[in-house]
């Protein structure tokens, strides 16, 4: 049943429901670019922390502390 312009009541539901449909995803589009937005900002807060010469000199030092363990343990 043709009502007007519109098309039938079936029609009309089926066009509310694809235009919330696109609301639905243009909505989660922008949340997942401010979760990467987010994202981004917490991981060079992270990388940030240290600089590259201070990790490698606490890598060092913990595998040194670690072998002379290892070596305490096995030469008693």
């Amino acid at each position: 049943m043709v009502n007007g312009k519109n098309g039938c009541a079936y029609g009309m539901v089926s066009r509310t429901m694809v235009t919330n449909l696109k609301d639905d995803i243009t909505d989660i589009k922008i949340c997942m670019s401010e979760i990467k937005t987010e994202n981004k900002t917490m991981f060079n807060h992270l990388s940030s922390r240290l600089p590259w010469w201070a990790s490698i000199l606490m890598t060092g030092l913990v595998s040194l502390c670690v072998g002379l363990i290892v070596k305490g343990v096995y030469t008693v």
